[in-house]
């Protein structure tokens, strides 16, 4: 489960050779949209003889698309890096019950951009959504938002703007560079990018955070923590 083989310096040679492989991005998208989300915690081992591709292409691709509640506690604890690539990046969510979720989306926003827009539904859009459990009002997850970001001190480069529909500044704002989705929000981008290309604005750059696991190896979830499965930090809840 621990991601160690991280720190080895062959890692990132490993890396940097899957990403340049013709096939790396189809084989990527195929393993998020079609196996990621039934099977979150597939083996980098099951996944290429299933896919017929190298295994440290798997692994690559595994590490990228999902990771454990235990290994990203580690990634919380390291600085953000000085020089960041963006000057503007978005994204958007709920925010119900904040999770390691929650934090990897904010987490990898942050190390990208020198601002971040974060859009948080509105009570009548959070209805439209069909979530499986009441969503809390506005203000309060608002509010636990903002607890957040000045718990992490990412408060100051940070702006809340209240969602009416799912797109929101990310197809307003020509100035905005990149957005930051989940695998389970992939499609988003893309319909929000159609949506600039046709209002003649640049598309937004993609980028994707892992899906967090809990010690089951299913993802953490609002709707799990409120049934009483796991905590927000992705332990299992023990009757």
């Amino acid at each position: 489960m621990r991601r160690d083989y991280v720190k080895n310096p062959l890692w990132k040679i490993l890396v940097d050779t899957v990403r340049s492989m013709s096939l790396y991005p189809v084989h990527k998208s195929y393993v998020r949209d079609k196996i990621i989300m039934n099977e979150p915690s597939i083996s980098a081992e099951e996944l290429s003889v299933r896919l017929s591709m190298p295994l440290g292409e798997a692994m690559v691709i595994l590490d990228e698309l999902r990771m454990y509640a235990a290994d990203f506690e580690e990634e919380l604890k390291a600085p953000l890096p000085t020089e960041r690539k963006y000057n503007r990046v978005c994204l958007g969510g709920t925010f119900d019950v904040i999770h390691y979720g929650h934090l990897a989306l904010l987490l990898t926003a942050f190390r990208s951009g020198k601002k971040v827009t974060i859009g948080v539904t509105s009570d009548e859009l959070a209805k439209k959504l069909g979530k499986t459990h009441d969503v809390r009002p506005y203000n309060e997850r608002m509010n636990n938002l903002r607890k957040i970001l000045e718990k992490y001190d990412w408060i100051d480069d940070a702006t809340i703007v209240k969602l009416d529909d799912p797109y929101g500044p990310a197809v307003t704002d020509a100035i905005m560079e990149a957005i930051v989705v989940s695998p389970f929000t992939a499609f988003r981008a893309l319909e929000i990018n159609t949506i600039r290309t046709e209002s003649l604005m640049k598309p937004l750059d993609v980028i994707e955070c892992p899906l967090i696991l809990a010690e089951d190896g299913k993802p953490i979830s609002s709707s799990r923590i409120i049934r009483g499965e796991v905590t927000p930090e992705g332990r299992l809840v023990r009757s």
